[in-house]
């Protein structure tokens, strides 16, 4: 037991460490990308968006930090021939295996809970947390904040109002093409905003535009900006079938193929909607996929523990360096091959929805269960 609680301490140690190292090199890359998402709506809303990207990389960093701790820990163990002095002492080498086996136990229950309890609000928190984050600055300005940019949206003011805080005066502002209308630059005395729902509504008093092919002799114009649409989340509602649990796509997905089944049913399908807790036709294969991809990800652990064992293992006499390239090739693999080659099997008919999106860690659970058995002989 005390040897077992050694290997499960430096196991726990060795993921942490990884996982801790893969967080810190991509934080940088994720600031990127909140910057980006939330451009213009101030330091606090690309702060605010970080922990939602940080999480939605951990269900991908964990199991390669798994994985790496175990090469690491039992690659150390033959190195140092830990591994030969148990066997001699009488100790079953699967024994030792275990404390790896409890930790990948616990993983996949904790990833599966994630994938699919708390991913798919995580998922819709992520569309739509730029659109919110403006919406939210939009109805409350901070005193004498005269510049705006969100998107393609950019407004400038030489002054604000100090009775109404939403008027700017002499204005410079560009509106992103929308609904046809193409992308304009105007210059305006005053420009009062407003937000209705989604829709920014921005009344501009005595415009005059940049473009000469726009000069017209209006007082006033109003002119509605779709947030939806300058932030990408056009029928991103909370009721879109990829926004929602297991459970409850799980229940959509066997009402829509019921509906299927009946002539009536698949006449009434074409007037149904996402507040009808259904799929629509089209997309019914890619949620049967997406529904199984999310178990599939609780495999990942379990997998990656038989194939990094005999991995240290086998590599003893090589590098550390070495034993942990392979690992890296292994997740790189597998994340290619399961999330980009599947879905497109899947997608296209190819292969059954369930082998498209288990079948990367059945193949590679089997050849590493062929691995474990001739490292555990030798």
């Amino acid at each position: 037991m005390t040897l077992e609680l050694y290997l499960l301490r430096r196991l726990v140690g060795g993921l942490l460490f990884a996982y801790g190292g893969m967080a810190l090199v991509a934080v940088p890359c994720v600031l990127v990308h909140a910057v980006h998402k939330v451009a213009g709506v101030g330091m606090a809303a690309v702060l605010g968006y970080v922990p939602i990207l940080m999480l939605e990389l951990a269900p991908y960093l964990l199991p390669i930090g798994f994985l790496l701790a175990v090469v690491s820990t039992y690659g150390r163990l033959a190195a140092d021939n830990e591994w030969t002095a148990i066997s001699m002492a009488g100790i079953h080498p699967l024994r030792m295996v275990r404390p790896a086996a409890l930790l990948a136990l616990a993983l996949s229950v904790g990833l599966y809970f994630v994938e699919t309890r708390l991913s798919p609000s995580l998922n819709y928190q992520k569309r739509s947390y730029g659109k919110n984050s403006a919406m939210q600055l939009l109805k409350s300005l901070n005193p004498g904040r005269t510049e705006l940019r969100f998107g393609e949206f950019y407004l400038s003011a030489a002054e604000r109002d100090p009775d109404d805080r939403n008027l700017f005066r002499q204005v410079f502002l560009h509106l992103p093409p929308s609904e046809g209308r193409p992308a304009q630059t105007i210059y305006a005395q005053e420009v009062q905003i407003a937000v209705d729902g989604s829709i920014l509504l921005v009344d501009l008093r005595v415009p005059r535009w940049a473009d000469e092919r726009y000069d017209m002799r209006v007082g006033r114009l109003q002119v509605k900006m779709d947030l939806d649409q300058a932030f990408g989340t056009q029928g991103k509602d909370r009721e879109h079938w990829r926004f929602q649990e297991s459970t409850e796509l799980a229940s959509r997905i066997e009402r829509t193929e019921q509906l299927l089944a009946s002539p009536a049913g698949a006449t009434a399908l074409a007037t149904m909607g996402h507040a009808d807790r259904i799929v629509p036709p089209q997309d019914l294969r890619s949620a049967a996929y997406i529904l199984r991809a999310r178990d599939a990800l609780a495999l990942i652990c379990p997998m990656f523990l038989l194939l990094g064992v005999p991995t240290g293992l086998f590599l003893r006499r090589g590098s550390q360096l070495a034993a942990l390239a392979v690992a890296i090739g292994y997740a790189l693999v597998y994340y290619l091959v399961s999330m980009r080659l599947g879905k497109l099997l899947a997608n296209n008919e190819v292969v059954p929805v369930w082998f498209a999106a288990l079948g990367t860690s059945i193949v590679g659970s089997l050849l590493g269960l062929v691995l474990l058995a001739r490292a555990v002989r030798t």
